[in-house]
């Protein structure tokens, strides 16, 4: 992935953003830091619990680009020295802080072949997370993940608000050239459903409690750390 591919991808989300923004109700300004809105959840006595809903899960369909059945989406070189895993829920605005603070920076990470990165689709905030994983991984099988990654984070609905509705992830798939009738299938009928299952029971047995969580090379950052300081820092001290 280069740095052009880079800078295109953001520049559709940023201008699909601005659509969206019309239609929603979004009260609070997601501009704060990771590490401060991480310390405000806690404070605040706010735990994100993974959970998952479905464990008979055995013959999931997995799409293209997983790692195993119960694996990441992998984008970047995979003969990169350096593994970063990041856990994400399409829904928590933490994790959309998060990639508005660092994303360029893992983007930047990936083009210069320095790191690969395991996306982990989480989906404990409800319907809304399980329909948004289960089009990222559609959108995985077609060779299109990051670029809908970004998408859904540039046009995040509120929390447990109904959002991300079928014809709603849909429409976000085609403005990245997602059109196909197997795409579309597969955000209809949640054909990915017992493969983000797999994903967040995996993610459960590892210990992951919230999101984002990193982990670069298998050691996991500190929330304070989460920024494109730590990152760079931490990548650099894995190689």
């Amino acid at each position: 992935m280069t740095a052009t591919d880079q800078a295109t991808r953001r520049a559709k989300a940023a201008a699909a953003r601005e659509t969206a923004e019309r239609r929603q109700r979004r009260r609070r300004t997601i501009t704060i830091s990771v590490c401060v809105a991480a310390a405000l959840l806690l404070v605040g006595g706010i735990g994100f619990a993974v959970q998952s809903a479905r464990t008979d899960t055995s013959g999931a369909l997995v799409p293209v680009g997983a790692a195993g059945s119960d694996g990441g989406i992998v984008v970047g070189d995979p003969s990169a020295p350096v593994t970063v895993d990041v856990y994400e829920d399409f829904q928590c605005p933490v994790c959309r802080a998060f990639e508005e603070q660092s994303g360029d920076t893992i983007g930047s990470l990936m083009a210069a072949k320095k790191i690969k990165v395991f996306y982990h689709t989480l989906a404990f905030l409800g319907p809304e997370s399980e329909r948004a994983a289960n089009a990222a991984a559609a959108a995985a099988n077609e060779g299109k993940f990051a670029e809908f990654h970004d998408l859904l984070f540039a046009n995040q609905p509120e929390e447990r608000s109904g959002g991300f509705q079928n014809a709603e992830l849909v429409h976000l798939g085609s403005l990245v050239g997602l059109t196909s009738a197997a795409f579309v299938g597969a955000v209809h009928k949640g054909t990915y459903g017992d493969y983000i299952a797999q994903v967040n029971d995996a993610a459960s047995r590892r210990g992951v409690q919230g999101t984002p969580t990193v982990y670069v090379d298998g050691e996991r950052l500190q929330t304070n750390a989460l920024t494109p300081a730590g990152l760079n820092a931490a990548v650099a001290a894995a190689r």
